[in-house]
């Protein structure tokens, strides 16, 4: 069947009695030029080893077999587990793996290097991610299809409305860069929202704190009240005088008054090994 047209999934879920679960956010990628570019974008060679997360109906699995080597699918539905062992149950390259992307230990499924493709249901996208950045052997690069407002916070810039302490631990982690949006009508069935393609490679960042943990710790007292200014915040948080932290921004070449939105990573490793030996 041509998992890309809709009247043929229709006829699919009809006769076997399933029904796409919103809890699981299974909206199925129906366009076959979108899925061009996303394998086109993991820049794929013989040998690669692909994590495919929530495979669906396989419509990426395919070319994923064609373009790479071995594809290790994670997939929580039983019933699509057993329709897409059906359907390539003639790949060796394929390994399926029935359960929960989030219960599992990536390590045990996959070996470095590795390539993340995936289309994210909305409701594990930013766990997700988080997750694949804290594993002891994360993935080179991954591509992945998201809620366009997730992609654009992942993306965004210092002082945007977008940007957050989850823009900051992708960027500290990975270059993250928006390939492309897609509307709902890409999708069966339409999702509510739209969507957008994000590339990350993951890298060390070029400029690192002496304390990662205290800095992530300042980047979460800095958004916990966008609105207000960040010397409070720390004081507050970091038991300081008022004085001593609007000091340390200074310091650093940032005003009193500034609010946690407008600084760079770069301010924040700075203010970080400012403040380590203050605190």
């Amino acid at each position: 069947m041509d998992v890309t047209r809709p009247s043929e999934i229709t006829d699919l879920f009809r006769r076997k009695g399933f029904t796409a679960r919103k809890s699981w956010g299974q909206n199925f990628l129906v366009n076959g030029e979108a899925v061009g570019k996303l394998i086109s974008a993991a820049e794929l060679t013989r040998g690669d080893t692909v994590l495919e997360i929530g495979p669906g109906l396989g419509v990426m699995t395919e070319p994923l077999l064609a373009a790479g080597g071995k594809v290790v699918a994670v997939e929580i539905d039983p019933f699509l587990g057993q329709f897409l062992s059906r359907r390539f149950s003639q790949q060796e390259k394929l390994r399926l793996v029935q359960g929960d992307a989030l219960a599992q230990d990536f390590s045990l499924l996959v070996s470095d290097p590795y390539i993340v493709v995936a289309n994210l249901p909305y409701y594990i996208s930013s766990p997700i991610l988080i997750k694949l950045i804290e594993q002891p052997q994360p993935p080179t690069r991954a591509i992945v299809l998201l809620q366009l407002e997730v992609a654009r916070r992942l993306t965004a810039l210092p002082g945007t409305r977008d940007y957050g302490a989850l823009t900051i631990f992708i960027q500290y982690h990975c270059h993250a860069e928006l390939l492309f949006k897609l509307g709902p009508g890409n999708f069966f069935p339409q999702p509510m929202v739209d969507s957008a393609a994000v590339r990350l490679r993951w890298r060390p960042y070029p400029v690192q704190p002496g304390n990662e943990r205290l800095m992530f710790r300042i980047v979460k007292i800095a958004f916990s009240q966008r609105r207000k200014m960040l010397k409070g915040l720390l004081a507050s948080a970091l038991h300081l005088a008022k004085e001593d932290a609007g000091r340390a921004l200074t310091q650093i070449g940032l005003t009193e008054d500034i609010r946690g939105e407008r600084l760079s990573i770069e301010n924040f490793v700075a203010l970080t090994n400012l403040l380590e030996g203050q605190i």
